[in-house]
């Protein structure tokens, strides 16, 4: 039998789909039985059907003889009769019939562990060394067939193998117990108690199976589950399906099917190789399809979605920011170091006066504390003769003052406002505060004033800042006004 047994694991193994199958078994081996335990050969057979790929339930069959180790009745005591061992004199039949389920570990493996287990009974008999039964007297001197039956319970497991797609070989053990339940040793027939009977109290068998399958359903994908009932009938290899549909398993989501997939939880959203573990092309720490900045340079620290960090803000990752605490707003090197154009500790962006020369005393926004320009100024002592646009001497020198303040801030634009009073014609006063205007701007561009800086336009009477009804008021009111654009 060893050698059978070896002959029959050294061939191919497949795996069998047995849902829904009728399997018939023979088994035998050897057997103990309690009380005595002395080893003793047995036989027996079995039938199953699959009602599910985990699940059978089935019949079972046993048959035992004691070979020796029997007993002997001693009719010669004065106590009541009673069973005395003795070798070789007397021997047991067992007749044991079962109604068992069984529980497969691995259904789709081509090796199948099961545990099992069950209810029945037994049914045994005590003859002679010819074969002839045994009487014994009851409490009344009255003889019967030393014979019974018993309710059993049957549990045990064993390892089946599949030597192709409709037959197993297999090992298994059993143990069935058997109880008092259906026992006509009672009442009368307790003939020295159930002792001095020394009846059987179970039945230890272990040995092998040979198991053929009938009517067991295709299954072209080999995922367990019947052509019929398979909504996914291609399924992979290897591949973990639904007992019910047949259908792959994917309990990360990631397109790598249980069984296959390596890193079975895999985060949602991220790409993954054939073997289901994440991409992450940077290796940044992020997987790709859930990184946002799938070219990190590698030795930069970055965020949850997978882009480097920039802690000042300033466009330049820290992992290359020579200056990473750059102030806000400040225009940046490619090393992530502020500009200042000026050279005035400014940086570009935050400085509103960019353009301020050097040597000049600044302020917190870059701009020279000595000069200023006001939104709306007023040229005091900029004056004109009568109807002309011609600029004095001593306008010039006044002139000259707001020519120093445009160069210390060259980013200013202004526009050069002419005003007149109401005396004489609207249209020959907006003409000559136009020429007025141009005076002054053609005045700041002679000395170096860049002229897109600077517009002239002339208002005449239409805007009086004061009474026109007075002479001081005109006088006044016969004015040019610089106007900050920016």
């Amino acid at each position: 039998m060893a050698a059978a047994l070896f002959i029959l694991l050294a061939t191919v193994a497949v795996a069998a789909e047995t849902s829904k199958a009728i399997g018939i078994g023979a088994r035998g081996g050897g057997y103990f039985i309690g009380g005595e335990w002395n080893a003793n050969l047995f036989g027996g057979a079995e039938i199953n059907v699959g009602i599910h790929k985990n699940f059978a339930i089935g019949l079972l069959g046993t048959y035992g003889r004691t070979d020796g180790a029997g007993l002997e009745l001693n009719l010669d005591s004065e106590d009541l009769p009673q069973l005395i061992e003795f070798d070789d004199s007397l021997k047991i039949t067992h007749y044991i019939a079962e109604l068992v389920g069984t529980f497969y570990f691995s259904p789709d493996g081509v090796w199948r562990p099961f545990l099992t287990t069950g209810v029945g009974v037994t049914f045994w008999r005590v003859d002679d060394q010819e074969g002839n039964r045994v009487e014994v007297p009851d409490l009344n001197d009255a003889f019967f067939d030393y014979e019974d039956q018993q309710l059993t319970v049957m549990f045990g497991g064993g390892m089946e193998h599949f030597i192709s797609d409709n037959f197993s070989i297999g090992v298994a053990a059993r143990y069935h117990l058997f109880t008092e339940v259906l026992s006509d040793f009672k009442d009368e027939r307790d003939i020295g108690g159930s002792d001095g009977l020394d009846n059987p109290t179970g039945f230890f068998e272990f040995g092998l199976m040979l198991t053929g399958y009938l009517g067991s359903c295709e299954d072209d994908d080999e995922d367990g589950v019947c052509n019929d009932d398979d909504r996914c009938p291609e399924t992979p290899a290897g591949c973990i399906v639904d007992e019910e549909t047949g259908c792959e398993l994917d309990r990360d989501g990631d397109g790598v099917c249980d069984g296959l997939d390596a890193c079975p939880d895999t985060p949602a959203g991220c790409e993954v190789d054939a073997a289901g573990c994440t991409l992450d092309s940077d290796n940044d720490g992020v997987c790709d399809g859930i990184d946002r900045c799938d070219d990190t340079p590698e030795g930069c620290e970055v965020d949850e979605h997978g882009c480097p960090l920039d802690a000042d803000g300033d466009g330049v990752w820290d992992c290359r920011d020579d200056c990473p605490d750059t102030p806000e707003d400040c225009n940046v090197d490619d090393k992530g170091c502020p500009l200042d154009g000026d050279g005035d500790g400014i940086c570009d962006g935050l400085d509103e006066c960019p353009g301020t020369p050097q040597g000049l005393e600044v302020d917190d926004v870059g701009c020279p504390v000595s000069y200023k320009i006001q939104k709306e100024l007023v040229l005091v002592g900029v004056t004109f003769p009568v109807n002309q646009a011609t600029l004095t001497p001593e306008s010039k020198e006044q002139l000259d003052k707001v020519v120093e303040s445009l160069k210390a801030l060259p980013h200013v634009k202004l526009e050069i406002a002419g005003h007149t009073d109401n005396s004489g014609s609207r249209e020959y006063n907006i003409e000559l505060s136009q020429r007025r205007a141009e005076s002054v701007r053609d005045y700041f561009i002679e000395q170096g004033i860049d002229p897109d800086r600077l517009i002239a336009k002339g208002y005449g009477p239409d805007n009086p800042k004061y009474d026109n009804s007075t002479a001081e008021g005109r006088s006044k009111n016969r004015r040019v006004e610089l106007i900050r654009l920016n």
